[in-house]
């Protein structure tokens, strides 16, 4: 399919399709359960904004954002190292 989101973002699409496993993977990580009786656990409020992020996230990058794309990118590269 031309013009899908990866051309948007300037990438071929199995680059795409890889950041878009990231932003997934923070995004369901985001909604893991907290329990705010923990010592250093964020509030509920906090992990409620957290999640409205991390779908913005998933958002950002299914529209082929290109700064959203290239951020994830950077990420991974320094995780990998």
């Amino acid at each position: 399919m031309a013009g899908g989101p990866w051309d948007r973002a300037g990438v071929d699409r199995e680059t795409w399709y890889a950041v878009r496993m990231m932003a997934l993977a923070i995004r369901e990580t985001a909604r893991l359960p907290i329990d705010p009786t923990e010592k250093d656990e964020a509030l509920p409020a906090d992990h409620e904004r957290l999640g409205e992020y991390a779908d913005r996230l998933v958002l950002a990058v299914d529209d082929g954002d290109p700064e959203t794309v290239a951020m994830l990118l950077r990420r991974q590269t320094r995780s990998a190292s």
